[in-house]
């Protein structure tokens, strides 16, 4: 019988959850069990010199190195001597020499169809037809180990197959021709990209990952994790019409156009939707870090843009969401143009050069909870910048330039304990913890009762009513917490003075 090749990469370990990690000790001994506990031991090994053996010796990485399994196994529990025991996959059938078999097995490894990754050849042929015989075998995964892998035309990728490196850092794809995408498809879906670093040449239109709907309702299931893009002329990541899909811890540096673009127009068959973007980070792309075009139901969470013109656009988008989000350095950290329901929760901008938060073109239904703008630049306008026409509601917005509010803007907790609706502002001036009333001057001072006054607090005045003999009337004494005093210049002044208490940020 055909034996099965394990080994020679973290490709090999199969952990429940996918993002989950199992990692050995280096050069640890690890056997190979039946069973996820207990169980019997594989001892049926070969190295890959056909010299059997009974266990593995991890190298100085901690990987395991290529070796065969028994007969007809295609998958074994690995124990490195551990609290628990990882599962791991064969990637090829082999004849017992290294050699691949037609397999039913998913792995294809790119370089037994002939890529170098050795920095040096062109190896967008061999990994073509690793694709090709991927897509041949109605779908699996490629498996591309540590290397530069040198690529001088696009890989035009098909559903159903995947790719996994070693990690972002090690497995490389070195685009050479600026004028070309990276990884490209269209009418793709059931796609996942993992552990791998694209990189272009640093100039021209190409982008790192184009993904396009041309007849398909949609660009369903992929999945982008542990995935690092850099220096090409256009997108980092571009997809089109994506739906039910993640990007996971990817990271776009030093693009062109946008870091991670994600396109729905209106006039297609389903907008894109139910997307995740978790832990992304967008830092020096040109145009963008984020741009959002038509996307719905769609939330990105923890992630972060650094010195982009608009770190976030949301153009035309519905029910999309920003959590624990943050943006440096950008001209403007967030913009949302049109769309209805967009809600921002934890946002932070530092070092904006504009507006930190825009809101324009009509967009409404927004709520921005917790966005805190810090160290504004020196050419920043404002903190919120709500243009004419936009509806949102803002709590616990914590400022550092003025709000240029000339859209709706229902503003909950601005600071001195009052209410913002609609342009109007409402303090609380009843029961004993009133922040504005009115109270009349008897000869010439009055003593007004509300728990709410403080050591700190900042009491505005204003004439009602003027009576008697009209003088100016100041706060000449205060008990924090139970009253303060007004008094006029005046010993006959009998003015209705009215009075709001604004505390210091």
């Amino acid at each position: 019988m055909a034996r099965s090749e394990f080994g020679a990469g973290i490709a090999d370990y199969v952990v429940t959850p996918t993002d989950g990690t199992w990692a050995v000790a280096a050069g640890a001994t690890v056997t190979f069990w039946d069973a996820s506990d207990a169980g019997t031991q594989y001892t049926d090994l070969q190295d890959v010199s056909g010299t059997p053996m009974t266990s593995v010796r991890a190298d100085e990485q901690g990987f395991l190195p290529r070796f065969f399994g028994p007969d007809g196994v295609t998958g074994m529990w690995a124990d490195a001597g551990g609290s628990s025991r990882a599962w791991i996959e064969a990637h090829n059938l082999t004849t017992g020499t290294g050699s691949p078999t037609t397999s039913a097995l998913a792995w294809f490894n790119v370089r037994d169809y002939g890529a170098r990754g050795d920095g040096t050849a062109d190896d967008a042929p061999a990994i073509q037809a690793a694709i090709t015989a991927a897509s041949t075998a109605g779908g699996g995964t490629l498996y591309i180990p540590v290397g530069l892998y040198m690529l001088s035309a696009a890989l035009n990728w098909v559903s159903n197959v995947n790719a996994i490196g070693d990690g972002d850092r090690v497995s490389i794809l070195q685009s050479t021709n600026p004028n070309l995408d990276c990884i490209t498809g269209t009418d793709i879906s059931g796609v996942t990209l993992q552990g791998l670093q694209l990189s272009g040449p640093g100039k021209g239109f190409g982008s790192g990952v184009r993904f396009t709907r041309y007849s398909a309702p949609s660009t369903p299931n992929i999945t982008l994790r542990d995935v690092f893009v850099q220096s090409f002329g256009g997108d980092g990541v571009f997809c089109h019409q994506l739906a039910a899909s993640t990007l996971h811890r990817v990271r776009v540096r030093t693009c062109g156009g946008v870091g991670i673009h994600l396109q729905a127009p209106a006039d297609t068959v389903l907008g894109g939707a139910s997307t995740a973007l978790v832990g992304c980070s967008a830092e020096g792309n040109v145009t963008a870090g984020y741009w959002l075009d038509g996307m719905a139901y769609t939330s990105l969470t923890a992630c972060a843009a650094m010195g982009s013109p608009i770190g976030y656009r949301l153009d035309t988008c519905n029910g999309v969401t920003l959590a624990g989000c943050g943006a440096e350095q950008c001209t403007t950290g967030l913009a949302v143009y049109g769309g209805k329901g967009a809600t921002v929760q934890g946002f932070t901008t530092k070092a904006s050069d504009g507006a930190s938060v825009w809101l324009t073109n009509g967009a409404a239904g927004v709520v921005l909870v917790g966005v805190t703008e810090v160290s504004p630049g020196p050419g920043a306008t404002a903190c919120l910048r709500a243009d004419a026409g936009t509806v949102a509601t803002v709590l616990g917005l914590t400022a550092a330039k003025a709000n240029t509010l000339n859209g709706t803007v229902n503003r909950l907790d601005p600071g001195d304990g009052s209410l913002v609706l609609a342009g109007r502002t409402v303090v609380p001036s009843g029961g004993t913890a009133a922040r504005m009333g009115t109270a009349t001057l008897v000869g010439g001072t009055v003593t007004v009762n509300t728990t709410a006054i403080a050591a700190a607090s900042v009491v505005q005045l204003t004439i009602q009513t003027p009576g008697g003999t009209v003088g100016s009337v100041y706060v000449n004494a205060r008990t924090p917490g139970t009253s303060f005093v007004i008094k006029s210049t005046s010993a006959s002044d009998t003015s209705t003075v009215g009075w709001r208490i604004v505390d210091p940020a």
